[in-house]
């Protein structure tokens, strides 16, 4: 599994790399919370991850990474990807270190 850091999707994003950013957590934790990216809940990724287009990196989302963590492994073990990344601390370390305006309450 890799690992992204806030910063570097920050600045991918900002670059207008090849990157998609998919949010995992489910509609109700994003309601509230939440910063530009591909709304897919974690329990339909899997069914969904075959019809995203393609990307160089497809970083993967949730609160804190762990439940992202888990994914990334299950579709890089399940569909052979190679372009599977975690944003590492997910939304959490998103706020501390790109965007500490943002409020998750």
């Amino acid at each position: 599994m890799k690992l992204l850091s806030p910063q570097e999707v920050h600045l991918a994003l900002q670059a207008q790399k090849d990157l998609l950013l998919v949010d995992i957590r489910e509609p109700y934790e994003y309601q509230n919370c939440q910063i530009e990216a591909l709304r897919i809940p974690m329990a339909d990724f899997a069914t969904t991850f075959p019809t995203l287009p393609s990307h160089e990196q497809i970083v993967i989302m949730c609160q804190s990474g762990r439940r992202a963590e888990a994914l990334a492994n299950f579709i890089e073990t399940e569909f052979s990807a190679t372009n599977i990344y975690v944003l590492d601390g997910g939304l959490n370390a998103w706020i501390t270190e790109v965007d500490p305006q943002l409020s998750c309450e």
